[in-house]
């Protein structure tokens, strides 16, 4: 059986794509091939120096409403921005239509591929034909055997954020007109931006984001806070004991204390959040899968700028096997399995081994 070979979040089952909606789209180059352009590298006026085919990605982009609406859809583009080897764009579906999503970023990216070609002197291709009919992993299986203009320009699948709260959309805009100062960024510190799939650290598998030298600090303290205070089972975060906590927390941090926690708790959050407004180094597990191309949003990526960071995965968190007899897939287990292994990172110093 093929394995599916794509980098993209599934998209949400239960979301209406046809629905008015607002949406952040990401489409990646095959091969992340540099087709687009090239980066200035000038971090004070960061641009993408486009090649005509970037050109010619962004003004189809462009493009979508005044195509769509021949088909009596109601669609406005709000920003975009082609990077070398992908494009950023946000798009607004101002009322229900008649197809999802998938059907209008598809047409966009068929037209892209044909524009393409044309720059490049070649018209529609057999192999298109023959391959329209195949799934995502056999037509990505099939179009690797063929010369790559032969191949489309994107990727068979796309990633979508979808808009659901109020100060999102400014977050996207953003996020998209920001990018190319990211990209310089990483270019320049690429020890900062580490993306390590499969990394052993203290005999666990773990997939890593960041600054990788932040667990070689010679101190490194594990936060720990319970929902409820022990004794008066208040919420932790409010009492007298938390305050205390939090203090000699950010006293070690202010010292040069590299700080590893989950962040589950309100007590937890409160903290992690300190460290981010002061710039202290900081070691975030979390829990949810990062791919290859992943990206921490906005906050923690402007903290990996400073070299701040170390966003850690364990890839095995719900094989660790109950806490007290209570479910190892259960909110409670989570939290009390996510802190031990906060506990086992502060105390290591060995050498970690990047397994891939």
């Amino acid at each position: 059986m093929t394995q599916n070979k794509t980098p993209y979040r599934p998209h949400p089952k239960w979301h209406d794509y046809k629905a008015r909606g607002i949406y952040m789209v990401t489409l990646v180059v095959q091969n992340r091939d540099h087709i687009f352009g090239e980066l200035n590298m000038d971090a004070k006026n960061p641009s993408v120096i486009l090649t005509e085919t970037g050109k010619m990605v962004e003004e189809n982009w462009r493009k979508i409403p005044e195509y769509q609406a021949k088909y009596n859809r109601k669609i406005k583009i709000i920003c975009c921005c082609a990077m070398p080897d992908h494009f950023h764009g946000v798009i607004f579906v101002e009322e229900k239509m008649d197809v999802g999503l998938g059907k209008i970023i598809q047409s966009f990216k068929s037209g892209c591929t044909r524009d393409w070609r044309k720059i490049s002197g070649i018209e529609k291709l057999p192999s298109d034909i023959e391959a329209s009919h195949l799934s995502i992993n056999r037509r990505l299986d099939y179009y690797s055997t063929l010369p790559r203009i032969n191949r489309p320009l994107f990727d068979a699948d796309y990633d979508d954020s979808i808009l659901y709260k109020r100060g999102q959309l400014q977050n996207m805009i953003n996020y998209v007109r920001d990018n190319p100062l990211r990209a310089i960024y990483r270019k320049l510190h690429p020890e900062y931006f580490r993306n390590i799939q499969r990394i052993e650290i203290s005999g666990e598998i773990y997939t890593a984001f960041g600054n990788l030298f932040l667990l070689k600090a010679p101190h490194k303290i594990a936060v720990k806070c319970h929902r409820k205070h022990p004794e008066t089972r208040q919420p932790y975060e409010t009492t007298e004991d938390f305050q205390k906590y939090r203090l000699e927390i950010l006293n070690a941090a202010l010292d040069g204390s590299v700080i590893v926690t989950p962040a589950i708790s309100k007590g937890e959050q409160i903290i992690k959040n300190d460290c981010f407004e002061n710039g202290f180094p900081i070691i975030h597990l979390q829990n949810t899968p990062f791919k290859t191309f992943d990206k921490p949003e906005k906050q923690r990526f402007d903290i990996c700028l400073k070299g701040k960071l170390l966003i850690i995965i364990p890839l095995n968190i719900n094989n660790m096997g109950d806490f007290k007899g209570v479910d190892a897939k259960t909110k409670y287990s989570n939290f009390h399995n996510m802190n031990t292994l906060a506990e086992n990172i502060a105390n290591f110093y060995g050498t970690a081994k990047i397994k891939a």
